[in-house]
């Protein structure tokens, strides 16, 4: 496939977790995103590999965004964490939010002369919406880093003890007893999901999709089933009969026992081989005609070709099939359904309100892993 004729958008979030940039960069190489305000959250070694797209506006439009921002930054420091998602989900849990609105144009009010654009108040409520949810998952993505070194220090801790298996157990049990394993109150990757991907679709229409084809690239399940279900809904009441067309294409080796260097080593390795190129090009191919049973059938064969390159690497590289099995590689090519559709079926206000603007009238396609 030549650089670049396709665009695989992350969606609908501007964090970029460890594991998931790994998957997506050992298979296609390329990443796009999506910017609210800040900078997209990425892995280090994944920033040259990322283009991010950023909405292009006047200084007013982000002078005004910036106060709205503030503003639920200063309420958060006041009503703490889960104070300011409960005032999040009043403001945005309803399709067209007015709350949010007016919230808005009340911060607004006699700053300009000049009355806020209806247009511009959707796209600032966009924005400032994504940038918060950003700040979050990352708040999530640190817990879990350090949940997961808490991890590492018990093994060191069991093993210094000269704790057997049984043993171990039996600590860890007690550990847990005592004190119960920390975990993330809230799921924030998967908070208001519907809310993101309508919003997500509002800075899109003005950013635009560069190449003739696009990819939605999940974190997670969840996602796809968030972007789907009102769209099922939608395709069901119009009397057609939904076919989700959820494929698991291949399974990727456990990228996540490399070391930075040796994944570094394993992500050069990849982009010689062969099969990743016909893999490239048959997820071209398949992605411009997703019901056709020949692209189907070209894509799955040129995926399990890959797969089987991908654990010949492995077996290479780490010179033994431990950790051949690890994250699968699921794509979703639902029959009926485009990305203009599915952006109406969540936010029917941004839509109309905006137009569809650069959202292409292609058939939706999704990928994640899990």
């Amino acid at each position: 496939m030549q650089e670049k004729t396709l665009q695989l958008f992350l969606f609908p979030h501007s964090v970029l977790p460890e594991g998931a940039a790994r998957s997506f960069l050992t298979l296609w190489g390329r990443l796009d995103c999506l910017r609210a305000i800040g900078p997209v959250y990425l892995p280090e070694w994944a920033e040259p590999l990322c283009e991010s797209h950023v909405l292009v506006k006047d200084d007013g439009f982000w002078e005004r965004v910036r106060n709205i921002y503030k503003g639920y930054q200063d309420l958060g420091s006041r009503v703490g964490e889960d104070g300011l998602m409960a005032v999040l989900s009043r403001d945005w849990a309803g399709e067209g939010a007015p709350e949010t609105r007016g919230h808005i144009q009340s911060v607004l009010r006699g700053m300009s002369p000049k009355p806020l654009d209806p247009a511009d108040g959707l796209l600032m409520e966009a924005v400032v919406f994504l940038e918060m949810a950003k700040e979050l998952d990352i708040r999530e993505l640190e817990l879990s880093m350090d949940l997961k070194q808490v991890g590492h220090l018990e093994e060191k801790l069991f093993k210094a003890l000269g704790a057997d298996e049984e043993d171990s157990a039996e600590l860890q049990r007690a550990l847990e007893t005592t004190n119960p394993p920390l975990s993330p109150d809230w799921g924030h990757f998967g908070y208001l999901l519907r809310q993101r991907i309508g919003f997500w679709f509002r800075l899109l229409s003005r950013i635009g999709a560069k190449e003739p084809a696009m990819v939605l690239a999940a974190l997670g399940r969840d996602v796809v089933d968030e972007a789907l279900d009102a769209l099922q809904t939608a395709t069901e009441r119009q009397g057609k009969v939904w076919h989700r067309g959820e494929t698991r294409i291949l399974t990727l080796p456990r990228l996540d026992l490399l070391s930075p260097i040796a994944f570094a080593e394993w992500l050069e390795a990849v982009q010689g081989l062969e099969a990743r190129n016909q893999f490239q090009r048959a997820f071209e191919t398949f992605i411009m005609a997703p019901t056709e049973p020949q692209s189907a059938r070209e894509l799955s064969d040129a995926a399990h070709g890959l797969e089987q390159s991908l654990k010949s690497l492995w077996v290479q590289l780490m010179r033994e099939t431990l950790g051949t099995d690890g994250a699968r590689v699921v794509v979703t090519a639902p029959e009926h359904g485009t990305y203009q559709e599915m952006w109406r079926s969540l936010d029917r206000t941004g839509l109309e309100a905006l137009g569809t603007g650069s959202v292409p009238q292609q058939a939706a396609i999704l990928v994640h892993v899990e």
